[in-house]
């Protein structure tokens, strides 16, 4: 009995070890049997940061001759630069053991060997000198707008635009990265690197730039700028403000000095400022520093104009206009109010030519009425409005000069009195209510720079005499310059002897 329970515990251990045997594939065998069938280190690359931020994770798989994995094989781990944790590992229930391999402020390639016994497995990793920064956000270093000018103005054709690119923390990021520009609205012909609307460039200590070109119109740019993460995410920013403001001159609108603007010369002769505004066809102001050549093509002999200038130069008085172009033109007083034409070149366009019409300078009026009275008595009692004679109906004689004496032809002058009407000698006969008449409240002085006007005056205007002493009044006529504050008057005195 007691030999045949020990046979059955026998029995019992020896099947229970075969199972134990048998049961995984998994086995710790004899070191002639075993290989490392695979090494692998990721990533191949690491950075020498001086700390444990970036390693490479170093896998080791153990199988023996019948292709099963090995479990609790030790293997040790061995390199040339930097350092492995641990040394030394144990194969898991897959075969494999792993170790982290650690810069150890190296730099370089370094080989990591795992070992087992006689064999030997090696790979390499390379330890670069700076750590990966990842691109947090990007963004235009100009935040202003930007203006340029359409090609062959003259002005600013070409832009840099400057892009950042920064970390999470706000630095730049070092590291070259592939950063794309694109042109999301421009005006025809607008490009970036002379390529077309889009282009990619290489950013240098964490900056990337770009050239913008303006093309043949002026309008409104929008740049977008953009450039992808460590995990392929795109950071992007965008600038709306870029301006193609000039084109090539289109219209020229010409102007002059006012009345009274101008410097006196001497010898009759006045400086007068004269101005050009320059447009493109889109109606904005074109380029500042275009260069504009002034000329008069008619080449009157009594006047002159100050070729060069330039657009956005200085008036008299140092101030500049967005398109104006300023210079001066020399003329004798005595051509005032003579239409003079002037012409524009640029060099990039047509030619433009205008009429100005030459002002008046510190005008005078002399003024005299003839005769300086009006007498109604017994001898000379016509009707209210049958004024026939001189006596009844006095003119005023004018003439009008400049600040230098020159005789002012084609001035409009305006008439206006306190008693009686303008008049022209064939109203004289008119009835005032004739539908005809029209009082002649302006007149042109002649080449003398002279203009006469009547003034029709009435017996009703005057008051009745009181005996022994006439009825009296006096009337102020009024002439104006017209389009100026410079004005002269003259007073005539009525007498009425009789009812």
């Amino acid at each position: 009995m007691k030999y045949s329970r020990l046979f059955l515990l026998l029995s019992v251990a020896i099947i229970f070890a075969g199972l134990l045997l048998t049961a995984c594939d998994n086995r710790i065998v004899d070191p002639l049997d075993y290989d490392i069938a695979l090494m692998t280190v990721t990533p191949n690359v690491i950075y020498s940061d001086g700390d444990e931020t970036t390693f490479a994770t170093v896998r080791v798989m153990v199988k023996d001759s019948d292709n099963y994995a090995v479990f609790g094989q030790t293997v040790q781990f061995r390199t040339d630069m930097g350092y492995l944790q641990p040394a030394e590992a144990i194969t898991d229930s897959s075969g494999i053991a792993t170790a982290k391999f650690h810069d150890g402020n190296a730099f370089g390639y370094a080989t990591i060997e795992a070992v087992i016994g006689d064999i030997i497995e090696s790979r390499q990793v390379y330890i670069d000198g700076v750590p990966p920064q990842d691109v947090s956000s990007i963004g235009f270093d100009i935040s202003d707008q930007i203006l340029i000018n359409v090609q062959g103005t003259g002005g600013t054709e070409s832009v840099e635009i400057v892009a950042s690119l920064y970390d999470n923390t706000g630095q730049l990021i070092n590291q070259a990265q592939t950063v794309w520009f694109e042109l999301l609205s421009a005006p025809e012909g607008t490009n970036i690197n002379n390529v077309g609307l889009n282009d990619s460039t290489t950013s240098i200590a964490g900056k990337a730039s770009v050239n913008i070109n303006s093309g043949t119109h002026s309008g409104i740019v929008t740049c977008r700028v953009y450039t992808y993460n460590l995990e392929t995410v795109e950071i992007s920013a965008q600038k709306s403000n870029i301006v193609v403001a000039s084109g090539i001159i289109n219209t020229v609108e010409f102007s002059i000095g006012g009345h009274s603007t101008g410097v006196d010369m001497g010898s009759g002769m006045w400086k007068v400022q004269i101005s050009a505004l320059l447009n493109d066809i889109e109606g904005n102001p074109v380029a500042p520093g275009t260069a504009v050549y002034f000329s008069l093509p008619d080449n009157p002999e009594w006047a002159s104009v100050i070729p060069q200038a330039y657009v956005n130069n200085q008036n008299a008085q140092g101030d500049s206009l967005a398109g104006v172009a300023y210079t001066f033109l020399n003329y004798n007083g005595s051509y005032t109010n003579e239409t003079i034409n002037v012409r524009i070149e640029s060099g990039i366009s047509d030619i433009f030519e205008g009429e100005l019409v030459l002002p008046i300078q510190f005008p005078v009026i002399d003024i005299a009425a003839i005769p300086l009275h009006v007498d109604w008595t017994i001898y000379n009692n016509p009707s209210d409005w049958r004024d026939h004679s001189v006596e009844l109906s006095p003119y005023v004689e004018i003439t009008i000069m400049d600040g230098q004496n020159n005789l002012i032809s084609n001035q409009e002058i305006i008439f206006t009195s306190t008693l009686g009407t303008p008049v022209l000698e064939t109203q004289f006969n008119m009835i005032p209510t004739n539908p005809s008449f029209t009082p002649a409240y302006s007149g042109m002085t002649n080449e003398n720079g002279h203009l006469i006007r009547y003034f029709r005056f009435y017996k009703y205007e005057c008051p009745p005499p009181v005996p022994p002493l006439p009825g009296t009044t006096t009337g102020t006529a009024t002439a104006l310059i017209l389009g100026t504050n410079t004005s002269n008057q003259v007073t005539i005195t009525l007498r009425r002897y009789v009812d």
